[in-house]
C-alpha cells in the first residue's frame, strides 16, 4: 500500500478499520457483506490480483454486485449500473478470448 500512497489505520473504540492517504481510494475494507455468505464461504468467490509484490484476494464483480443489490443503500444503488457495465464488459472480453 505504501507504493500507492495508502496506509492501514486499525480500528479504535469509535471507528472501524480504514485506509488513509492519497491512494486509499483504490481500496475498500469490508467488515460486513450484505446478501453474501460468511467470509470463509466467500473466499471461494475471490479472484487473486497482484499489487506490487503482494497478491490480494478480492471478491469477484458478480459477488460485489450481489452484495450491493442486497444492501440497497443509496450509495450502493449509484454504483450498481457501473458494476453491471463492468461485468458485461469483462464477460464480453472473456467470451471473445474463448472463441479464438
Amino acid at each position: 500500500m505504501q507504493e500507492v500512497g495508502a496506509a492501514y489505520v486499525p480500528a479504535s473504540n469509535f471507528n472501524p478499520p480504514m485506509l488513509a492517504g492519497a491512494g486509499a481510494e483504490l481500496f475498500d475494507i469490508v467488515i460486513r457483506m450484505d446478501g453474501l455468505g460468511t467470509f470463509a464461504d466467500e473466499i471461494n468467490n475471490c479472484v487473486e490480483i497482484s499489487l506490487g509484490r503482494q497478491k490480494l484476494k478480492v471478491l469477484s464483480l458478480e459477488r460485489i454486485l450481489a452484495s450491493k443489490l442486497a444492501a440497497n443503500r443509496a450509495k450502493d444503488r449509484l454504483t450498481i449500473p457501473v458494476l453491471r457495465d463492468a461485468l458485461a464488459a469483462t464477460q464480453s472480453v472473456k467470451h471473445r478470448v474463448r472463441k479464438k
